[in-house]
């Protein structure tokens, strides 16, 4: 008989003779590696849930023209070439804004131009009452802050007559919603960027720009920004990207801690198992070195129990930690969790490290196995 052929009848009776202490073994791997393969997918997948679940606090980016700029504007062109810098993936929506003083029967007031169809984006958290005509170029409809509405008795269909406290300029248009942020906008008039521009005679120009953007490197890209652009100053919104980024390490921290514990659950689960196998074979593994075993083929043979179980455990947890990564992504972000390749390789070595490592203390039991002083008497 070939010894290959012996070895693997060898490992197969190791199994078939010792179920209980296997199974217990093997489900230690189970779950183990179901948590951990679990816990990897969402890890891989948290930048992107996360970085959307932010996104609906509003934009994390905002470009102004720099303090030394002779320039307090700017043209909206350049919102869309710095938009184009990100990549496509990552750009959730971005808008250019005009700020100007109008008085309407003798009130100042803020007027924000702004283009519609991206408030959804930048702002998703604004509650808007009525209609927007997101068309960018549309003209003469304007949405109100709730509090200013409330304020001065505006109502949806109410017409008012902008004035540019500058020169004079004037421009009706018709209030077709309200807006309520809880913030200085419930104070403010949002009209079409176009109309704006029209208004305040500053055609194509705009005062700052707001970009919401998902991925890493918010900080590097604004510096690039800031050196290809000398009069523009791209810099992140503290309040969203430092709470973003503040919660993505605080979430890898507890992946890793957990993680951590599995292992050390796992390898001390695995180890105790196969520290008991090795007290119930004593008189086998005895038998075997008086037939000339070595050490090195009594140890091959217990590592590779323990890579068998390693392997097979792996096997069975990547499906449960794929159906847990989903069970999380569903809790948790309300979306399914990406499968990703790279869990598996990753999860295979360390499971075979694991189960390596777990056989360590074992293994010098076995090599220092006396036969005379375990056979005495047999």
């Amino acid at each position: 008989m070939r010894k290959s052929t012996m070895f693997i009848r060898m490992l197969i009776s190791s199994f078939q003779l010792r179920k209980s202490r296997m199974l217990i073994a093997l489900f230690a791997i189970i779950v183990g590696t179901a948590v951990i393969s679990g816990l990897l997918s969402v890890y891989y997948d948290i930048n992107i849930k996360m970085g959307m679940e932010f996104r609906s606090y509003g934009a994390n980016l905002i470009l102004t023209p720099t303090s030394e700029s002779q320039n307090k504007v700017f043209p909206e062109s350049t919102a869309e070439e710095i938009a184009g810098i990100f990549p496509q993936q990552d750009v959730v929506g971005y808008t250019s804004n005009l700020y100007g003083l109008v008085k309407i029967n003798s009130r100042r007031l803020v007027v924000v131009g702004t283009w519609f169809d991206q408030i959804p984006k930048i702002t998703p958290y604004w509650e808007i009452t009525g209609t927007m005509d997101t068309d960018r170029n549309a003209s003469g409809t304007v949405l109100v802050g709730k509090d200013l509405a409330e304020k001065l008795g505006y109502k949806i269909g109410t017409v008012l007559p902008l004035q540019d406290e500058v020169s004079g300029n004037e421009q009706k248009v018709t209030v077709t919603g309200t807006i309520s942020s809880g913030g200085t906008e419930d104070n403010q008039i949002f009209i079409n960027l176009a109309d704006a521009q029209k208004l305040f005679h500053q055609e194509g120009q705009a005062n700052a720009a707001y970009f919401s953007i998902t991925g890493e490197g918010l900080d590097a890209a604004a510096l690039a920004v800031n050196q290809n652009y000398p009069h523009m100053k791209l810099s992140p919104i503290k309040q969203i990207s430092g709470s973003e980024t503040v919660m993505l390490d605080k979430i890898s921290s507890l992946v890793y801690i957990v993680v951590i514990i599995i292992l050390l659950s796992t390898l001390l689960c695995v180890a105790t198992t196969m520290m008991t196998m090795v007290m119930e074979r004593k008189q086998e593994i005895a038998l075997k070195k008086v037939l000339g075993a070595q050490n090195k083929a009594l140890s091959l043979e217990f590592l590779s129990e323990a890579g068998v179980l390693a392997l097979a455990g792996t096997l069975v947890g990547l499906v449960f930690g794929y159906f847990l990564a989903q069970v999380i992504g569903q809790s948790v972000f309300h979306s399914s969790i990406s499968f990703r390749w790279a869990v598996i390789p990753l999860v295979t070595v360390t499971a075979l490290l694991v189960a390596g490592l777990a056989s360590l203390i074992p293994l010098r039991s076995v090599i220092g196995i006396e036969p005379a002083v375990v056979l005495k008497g047999e």
